[in-house]
Formats: C-alpha cells, sequence, structure tokens
C-alpha cells in the first residue's frame, strides 16, 4: 500500500512539473516581443509624410496583434511600433538611428526625407540596421548601404510614364519645379525637372528655405517666369496649400503638377474648392480607388477608431511593414538585422490589400531591393475631378 501512495505521489509530481512547464511556455509566449521602428517628421510641414508612415506601421502591427501575434518559431509574439520624430533634417535621422538601436530595433520603415537618409544611412550601417526609405534620394539605393530598401518607386520609374499622359492631356511646353532648398527638395525636384526636360518642356527651378511660412514673393517671382506648370514636386504637403493659395491670389492660370506624393487635398485646400482648380495632375503613391485601398482605410477606422491619414505614404508604409514582419518572421529573430535582410531578399512581396508585388531597382541602382506594387495617377481639368487611374509598375 504505501509504494502503491509513493507511486502516486511520484506522478502527481510529475503531472505539476509538466504543467508548470506548460503555463511557463505560455506566459513565454505572450510576454514575446517583437520591435519594428518607424522615422520620418512628425512636426512642421512636412509631418504628414512622417505621420502616414507611422500609422501604416501601427495599422500593421495592430491587426498581427489581433490575430494572435507574429509567428516566430513556435510561438507568437507581440509586435510593438518604436517611432522617432527625425524633422527632414540629417542629424534627426542620424539621432533617429541612435534611438533604435538604444531601443534595440534593427527593422524601421523610413526615413522619409532624403536629408533625413543621408543622416540614417551611415549610422544604421554601423549599428546593422534594415530599413525601408520612403524618400526620392537620387542614390537612395546603392550597393554600399547594402541594408537599405526602398519602398516605392522614385520619379525615373513612374516620371515618364505619366507625365506623357499629362502633356497630351494639359498641352503645355514649360514648368517650374518648386521645393525647399535643402537635399529634401533638390534630390527629387531636379530628378523631375530632368525628366520634363526629357520631354521636350522648358524647366526652371525655384527653391524656397524650409519652414518658409509666406509664399507671395515667390509667387511673384514664378508669375515672372510667365510659365504654365508649377510643379509641386517635393513641396512638403503642410506648404502646399499655401502655396497655391499663394499661386491663385497672385492671378496663376496655370496648371499644377504633383509628382511628390502629396496627393489631392493639399491642393484642394489650398484653391477653396475642386471648382477653382484649371488643371492638376498628380501621384498617388497607390491606387487610392482600388478595392483594396478602401479595404485598408475601413480597417484602420475600425482599429483607430480615427479616419485614415489622408497621404499616400500610409499604403506605402502598410505594404512595407507587411514585408518587414514576413522578414522577421522568415528570419525567426528581430535582433539580428542581417538575418532579417537576407529573408527579406528571399521573399516575394505579398500586401493583404494589394496582393502580389515584386522588386525592382536593379537597372536605376545596381541592386533590386526597390518595392513594386501600382501606382495611381490622378487629375482634375476645368474644375472636375476625373479620378486616379491605376497604373503598373513592372517588377525586375
Amino acid at each position: 500500500m504505501r509504494k502503491s501512495f509513493n507511486g502516486l505521489r511520484v506522478v502527481a509530481w510529475s503531472t505539476l512539473l509538466v504543467s508548470a512547464s506548460l503555463i511557463g511556455t505560455s506566459v513565454a509566449a505572450q510576454e514575446c516581443e517583437v520591435k519594428i521602428g518607424t522615422v520620418g517628421p512628425m512636426t512642421g510641414g512636412a509631418a504628414p509624410w512622417g505621420l502616414a508612415v507611422k500609422g501604416g506601421a501601427e495599422l500593421q502591427a495592430a491587426l498581427v496583434n489581433n490575430e494572435g501575434g507574429l509567428q516566430m518559431g513556435n510561438r507568437k509574439c507581440k509586435v510593438k511600433v518604436v517611432s522617432f520624430d527625425s524633422q527632414c533634417t540629417a542629424a534627426g535621422g542620424a539621432a533617429a538611428s541612435n534611438h533604435l538601436a538604444s531601443e534595440n530595433v534593427v527593422a524601421t520603415l523610413g526615413p522619409v526625407c532624403s536629408t533625413e537618409s543621408t543622416g540614417f544611412r551611415p549610422v544604421a550601417k554601423r549599428y546593422g540596421q534594415v530599413s525601408f526609405s520612403t524618400s526620392y534620394m537620387k542614390d537612395v539605393l546603392t550597393p554600399e548601404f547594402p541594408m537599405m530598401f526602398h519602398a516605392l518607386q522614385g520619379p525615373g520609374v513612374f516620371g515618364p510614364v505619366m507625365l506623357k499622359e499629362a502633356k497630351a492631356k494639359f498641352k503645355f511646353n514649360s514648368v517650374v519645379v518648386l521645393g525647399p532648398n535643402d537635399q529634401g527638395g533638390t534630390d527629387a525636384g531636379r530628378q523631375i525637372s530632368k525628366i520634363y526636360t526629357d520631354l521636350g518642356v522648358k524647366a526652371n527651378e525655384e527653391w524656397y528655405q524650409r519652414g518658409t511660412t509666406n509664399f507671395a514673393p515667390i509667387a511673384a517671382r514664378v508669375m515672372n517666369m510667365n510659365v504654365e506648370v508649377l510643379e509641386l514636386a517635393a513641396t512638403p504637403p503642410g506648404d502646399v496649400a499655401n502655396v497655391v493659395k499663394s499661386m491663385l491670389d497672385a492671378g496663376f492660370k496655370g496648371i499644377f503638377g504633383g509628382l511628390g506624393g502629396i496627393g489631392l487635398s493639399p491642393v484642394v485646400n489650398g484653391a477653396g474648392g475642386v471648382d477653382k482648380i484649371k488643371g492638376y495632375f498628380w501621384l498617388e503613391l497607390m491606387p487610392l480607388d482600388d478595392p483594396g485601398a478602401r479595404k485598408l482605410r475601413v480597417d484602420y477606422e475600425r482599429v483607430f477608431k480615427n479616419p485614415a491619414p489622408d497621404n499616400g505614404l500610409l499604403y506605402i508604409s502598410s505594404t512595407a511593414t507587411e514585408q518587414i514582419l514576413k522578414g522577421i518572421s522568415a528570419a525567426g529573430t528581430d535582433s539580428d538585422g542581417e538575418k532579417v535582410a537576407t529573408a527579406l531578399r528571399t521573399l516575394k512581396p505579398v500586401s493583404r490589400y494589394f496582393g502580389a508585388g515584386g522588386w525592382r531597382g536593379k537597372s536605376q541602382y545596381g541592386v533590386n531591393q526597390e518595392l513594386a506594387f501600382p501606382i495611381g495617377m490622378g487629375v482634375v481639368a476645368d474644375g472636375k475631378n476625373q479620378g486616379v487611374t491605376r497604373i503598373e509598375i513592372p517588377s525586375e
């Protein structure tokens, strides 16, 4: 009888130990955390870009967390987003990389501005950080910085297609390309200026000090150039409404161009309504009328109880975040950037909202680390919004 009791006691202790082990595993799974970062301007005139990037990352993190977490081996981990306001400056970009390193973050969305990318890249290389830049920096991808990816196509990819369509519709022969006088404006602006020139359009450039609020003197200078198109290019969304209002107040009767990812709303706000705009053609970083884009906006409002940010970088960031999370999951780590980058290079880009995409960049940058998903081209003509046309972007 005593022997039987001892046997039962051994079984009982074994059962308790196994149960404790399972409970410990469950707790560990619940406490497991994966970190990703967002870097961009969260304040100032360029804030709509940075906040949209932050919003896209936070949406994907929330969706994955609501589904139980990100698969990491045999467990699922909660995704946490760490954000930094890099203020569209090189110093801000460098500070962002240092901050992410202090938070043990090796994969991030952004930087957004070219100036931020200039400061971010060398510091991120030292820390082994992977990033998806959304800037139009002329050499945003280079073999010198193999951990840098590009979340969208640059002007050299979409510009010739869109400008050919716009020129055929509006029949213009001259343009002024406007933007801030730092790298964040000039890198994008000069690329776009060259595309106009290559299509036979006479192009001038006008740069202003970032932080300018009174655009009346600039409007007067542009009016003296007697041009048909004002290309807003890399002008921050927060400045666009003031620029448009100043131009219309000065008597501008021409066309606005928006190849810098500013969307429709800032121009409409500056004009005081769509009906006040003679003509406007613009880049939508994703085709906003697609069912997937509409679903993304619905999901954002459902999750956060607020309308989705009215900026195309929301969709770019959301899609790039999906790839980052898949890369982290495939690599089995969020602390080894080299493994995450290697995993990303082997994955075929896919989005829950926009379907299958691809990689490109080899012909332009020498590395295939640029996401290729469809874009949109929007047009306003004679005060009427003619909608957004989907344009496919080929992979390489």
